[in-house]
């Protein structure tokens, strides 16, 4: 999708941080944007920053409940007849010890982060796939989906599942011209420390928790500024990039990780003929996948 002027974009947690920062890219670009976010005064501050940047319209949502996202969808549909780009860009998360865990910051996180993304796919891809017009579908999830740390296995395995749900609709959706990529972010300035102010209360967030002390890090005005990322993630969706990573800060750590991971395997192991069969099999079906996904790219 080299130019996405005039095309139709739908932006999740869209008016604030690294969201506000792809909108502000999209206009910049040509598209017209809804921009979409659950907190209507954060809606009203976007609406100011963005009055002479472009046409957009906004939406008050909750991702995590699907009957909102697919009204969400209808009104797109209403206001502008299509979409074209979709932007699940939702991140919430809790870090505490094991001991102060509870069901709800389960339930509130992997319903936000991953069931948002869910939401947003099944409401819109839909409609992309009946205009017949392609499309692209950019999946923030973070560089917690790639990289381990201490303490953050609740906010990784949401942001784990982002990745494996998307490069497997990457493959899938490369033949009926849909491009499908994941952003991959590091330290970024955003509201993100500030999620939980924004916990819905339904996910019963817990009035006494253990104050524990974090890591020493003054995180004030820290980070990249989310217009920089939201111009690499437009760029991504023109390349149609499978992978959108922005803070080149991690390249070594994460080559170290990859190789960690290859030396898991046994060596000298000899594999029966019944395993490399199936295992062809697998490859034969993605080989074609891979060879529609290089045509899109090629096209794009």
């Amino acid at each position: 999708m080299q130019d996405i002027s005039g095309k139709v974009a739908f932006v999740t947690g869209g008016a604030s941080g690294i969201g506000l920062g792809i909108v502000q890219a999209l206009l910049a670009h040509g598209a017209k944007v809804i921009v979409a976010d659950l907190r209507e005064d954060h809606l009203q501050e976007a609406e100011e920053i963005l009055k002479d940047q472009g046409e957009f319209d906004v939406c008050q949502l909750d991702v995590s409940d699907r009957q909102q996202m697919a009204d969400a969808a209808a009104r797109v549909k209403d206001r502008f007849g299509k979409c074209h780009i979709l932007v699940n860009n939702v991140g919430v998360g809790v870090a505490p010890e094991f001991e102060d865990i509870t069901y709800e910051d389960w339930d509130w996180v992997l319903e936000v982060n991953l069931g948002g993304t869910i939401n947003g796919i099944m409401s819109f891809l839909p409609m992309m796939l009946a205009q017949g017009e392609g499309g692209h579908i950019v999946s923030t999830a973070s560089m917690a989906g790639l990289l381990p740390s201490p303490n953050s296995y609740i906010y990784a395995a949401s942001k784990y599942a982002v990745r494996g749900l998307s490069d497997s609709l990457r493959l899938s959706m490369a033949s009926r011209g849909i491009g499908v990529s994941v952003l991959y972010p590091g330290l970024t300035r955003s509201r993100m420390l500030q999620a939980e102010e924004n916990r819905q209360v339904r996910f019963a967030k817990p009035e006494k928790r253990e104050s524990r002390p974090g890591p020493a890090i003054p995180l004030d005005g820290a980070g990249m500024d989310p217009r920089e990322v939201g111009e690499i993630v437009v760029q991504g969706i023109k390349e149609n990039r499978g992978y959108i990573l922005s803070h080149g800060e991690f390249r070594d750590e994460l080559a170290e990780h990859f190789q960690a991971i290859l030396d898991g395997f046994p060596e000298g192991q000899k594999i029966d003929p019944g395993r490399l069969m199936l295992e062809n099999a697998r490859r034969l079906q993605t080989a074609e996948a891979m060879a529609a996904l290089e045509a899109l790219t090629n096209q794009a």
